[in-house]
Order: structure tokens, then sequence, then C-alpha cells
């Protein structure tokens, strides 16, 4: 799947984007909705080459506010080979195209060397991404263009301001290595993006800080202070009781430490790193759960 159009049906004012040169060409969103309203997203998603040897399941990538639940999604195609379907929840998590074949192969609770999407792309606070594919693949021309439509629940937001983001792709390994490149559109290994459609939520909850509040979603935080010694504070949340593992690498993506490695509750937590076997430099701190992975840097200073 290659172009991507993304539009939302409600009383309020649509925002309409045009781009060239690129997979994602237009994207339509509202500039406001209340909470609770269903955000329901149309993406043209187009071939930029033709698909005749290995059938290929549409990826889409969506960049939403924490709270936020996929609820259905369905794809057609102006190509009458191609048949219609169903968007689904990707079962990997986008980990078949973020990674390469060997780290996901590798890829644990312990340890994962994929490349962090937040990282590469970088992220808001209250952010989250949600995986999609479609549920069928199929061949198909090089002028085809796939229709999808996304609704997502909104029930759970919090009010303010947020960038709605969209990544399209192949279903290829290691595709962020060919982000927004038009260097191999012959192949076609060719990954776009479409960041910072704003659309203001109201009617919901506001954003003030309750610890006795139960998260909503995955987080890590930007550990605190940062460059830090001899200690620093990370705070994370995850939205239901599971195992959690929480790890120190260096960039050759050595294990350094574990800082923690076990069972925890639902909520938020925070822990601290202290400088034991760090020297002078950058290091990745990553959380890994089941379903959650998120890796940042952090520098300590001697």
């Amino acid at each position: 799947m290659k172009k991507s159009v993304i539009s939302v049906f409600f009383n309020s004012i649509m925002i309409i984007v045009f781009f060239a040169g690129c997979l994602i060409e237009d994207v339509e969103q509202p500039a406001e909705i209340e909470a609770g309203q269903i955000f329901t997203s149309v993406l043209n998603i187009s071939a930029i080459a033709e698909e005749a040897t290995n059938p290929h399941h549409g990826i889409i990538g969506v960049l939403h506010p924490i709270g936020w639940e996929f609820e259905s999604g369905t794809f057609e195609s102006t190509d009458p080979e191609t048949p219609s379907g169903n968007m689904i929840l990707d079962p990997d998590s986008g980990k078949k195209w973020i990674c390469t074949e060997e780290q996901f192969l590798e890829d644990s609770l312990e340890f994962s060397s994929c490349a962090d999407i937040d990282t590469v792309i970088g992220i808001n606070d209250g952010m989250m991404w949600t995986f999609l594919m479609s549920d069928v693949g199929d061949y198909y021309d090089a002028d085809a263009v796939h229709e999808v439509t996304l609704n997502f629940n909104t029930e759970n937001s919090v009010n303010g301001e947020y960038p709605i983001g969209y990544i399209t792709t192949v279903n290829t390994w290691g595709m962020l290595d060919f982000l927004n490149s038009e260097e191999n559109v012959a192949d076609p290994n060719m990954t776009d993006t479409s960041m910072n459609h704003i659309v203001n939520i109201i009617g919901g909850t506001v954003g003030v800080e309750d610890s006795n509040q139960l998260p909503k979603g995955y987080f890590i935080s930007q550990n605190y202070p940062n460059p830090f010694n001899p200690q620093s504070i990370i705070e994370f949340s995850i939205p239901v009781s599971e195992f959690v593992a929480i790890s120190v690498y260096d960039l050759q993506g050595r294990l350094i430490k574990s800082l923690y490695k076990g069972f925890l509750e639902k909520g938020k937590h925070k822990l601290i790193v202290d400088n034991t076997g760090l020297r002078s430099g950058i290091y990745y701190y990553q959380i890994k759960t089941e379903n959650f992975t998120q890796t940042r840097k952090m520098t300590f200073l001697k």
C-alpha cells in the first residue's frame, strides 16, 4: 500500500491537506471533535509500483492521543482484481516492518535491538501508535489506489490539541531505513509519513495530574534530570497488570544493567537510575512488556 488520505465526517471544520511527490497524497480530518465521538479517518493509499509476485498486506500506523482505541476499519481498491476487506490490529504491533528479520526473531521481553519509531520520528507526550494491517493481501497494479476507512473510539480523551500522525509502507522488514526516501521507488521499498495534523478535543477530562488515576495507555517519561549524576528518575505507566522489563543499554545495544524485571500492577510507577556501572556517555533505556516496547536516550556525566 502506498498513498494515504485521511478524512473524518463530523459536524465540524474539516482539514484537507494535499501532498505531492510522496506516498501520502492528501489528508482530511476535523479540526475539532467532542470526546466520545467516533474519529473516522479515510485514507487513499496508492501503489508506486506493480506488485505481481508477492501479495502484500496493507500496513498503516496511526499516532493518536493515549486513551483512543481502534474500533474497526475497511478498505477498497480501484483495482478490480484486488479484493476488499477489513483493517485489523497488527498482531505484531508493527514489529515485522520496523525490525529487520534478524532483530524480529531475537526480540524478547529482555532485549530488543529493533529501531524505536518514537525516537526515529519523535512524538509528543500523551501520544501513542496503533499499528493496523489489512486482513487479506493481494497483487495490485502500479496505479491502484486503496481507500481505507478507520474508526477510533475517543471516549477516554483528555481535552487539548493533539498532532495526529500517519505512516504507511509495504509489508517488508526494516522499513524505517527507507523513511520518506524515493531512492527505491522501483523496488518499491519506501516508507512515508504525514504528521502534525492538529485536532482539538473538547468535552473530555481536564488534563490535570492525578496520581490516583489509572493510566489508559503505556507511557515512559524522559528521565530527569538529564544529563544526570549521580541519580535520575524514570516514570512510567502500564494500563494492565503484567510482566515488565526495564533495562539500560550502551549505543552498541549491549545490556549494561537491569533496572527492573518482574510483575507489576497496572498504574503509574517510578524508579531511580544511579551511576553504578556507568561511564560518562549516552545510553538507551527501554521498557518492554508483552504488548509494548519503547526506548529513550539518557546521558550520564561524571
